[in-house]
């Protein structure tokens, strides 16, 4: 708990300091809350920035505002789900006990997609031990999305350990919430429900251990898209 509470007093006090850095970028402009998450990694805490402007978006919003192409979700499409419903969803759900039984083909680094097959992920030291947070797909995972506002998709959270932390989120404002959750030793699944426009940067911290990112681009101005999953084409090889 001590180790938790040291992890959530540096996290927060590390937010003063970046909020300044946000607001005043030395003239380089900078998206909502990309200063806090560089100087969280240089605290070491998280991952190298990986948001940025994806290919095929354009102008200054990443195509949030302007509304983004099909054919962008496409590429995305074996990661994410339309509700169909109009009910009320909840954010981000707690996490829950998942047992994988189908290990992906491939996983995707970065806002490029940058695919490395799972069995030579297996090789890195990231993989032996620690946590990691993952967007899962049918058959390959990654650390970066772009997906309609309304849709759904799930987190998967990996801990050797288990235990009590906190899940951490960048809002699209750069705001930053935290959610404190019991995690399951092995694989958690968690239900994220993109409610708003912008980018989404997630991780979590159980004790010092603190995981890998994720950064979900959540675009608005789009009728309903309902995509069914290609489970023989990941979205690396459009």
């Amino acid at each position: 708990m001590n180790k938790i509470i040291a992890v959530l007093v540096l996290i927060t006090s590390l937010m003063g300091c970046a909020a300044a850095l946000d607001s005043q970028s030395g003239g380089v402009e900078m998206r909502p809350g990309e200063a806090t998450f560089e100087h969280l990694f240089n605290q070491g805490i998280g991952e190298p920035w990986i948001g940025g402007n994806p290919p095929g978006f354009q102008g200054e919003d990443i195509g949030i505002s302007t509304g983004t192409s099909g054919d962008i979700f496409s590429k995305y499409s074996d990661f994410f789900s339309m509700s169909k419903g109009n009910s009320h969803r909840t954010h981000i759900e707690a996490p829950t006990k998942y047992d994988i039984n189908r290990f992906p083909t491939t996983v995707y680094f970065s806002y490029q997609m940058q695919a490395v097959p799972y069995s030579q992920y297996q090789t890195y030291p990231s993989y032996a031990g620690g946590n990691s947070l993952w967007i899962q797909g049918s058959t390959s995972w990654s650390q970066y999305a772009t997906i309609p506002q309304g849709a759904g998709l799930s987190l998967l959270a990996i801990t050797s350990a288990g235990g009590s932390g906190y899940l951490y989120e960048i809002t699209p404002d750069g705001q930053l919430t935290k959610n404190y959750y019991n995690f399951y030793p092995g694989s958690n699944q968690m239900n994220f429900y993109a409610d708003t426009v912008g980018q989404h940067i997630l991780l979590f911290a159980i004790g010092n251990q603190v995981s890998s990112s994720v950064v979900i681009n959540v675009a608005g101005n789009q009728p309903p898209i309902y995509y069914q999953s290609q489970p023989n084409q990941p979205p690396g090889s459009y």
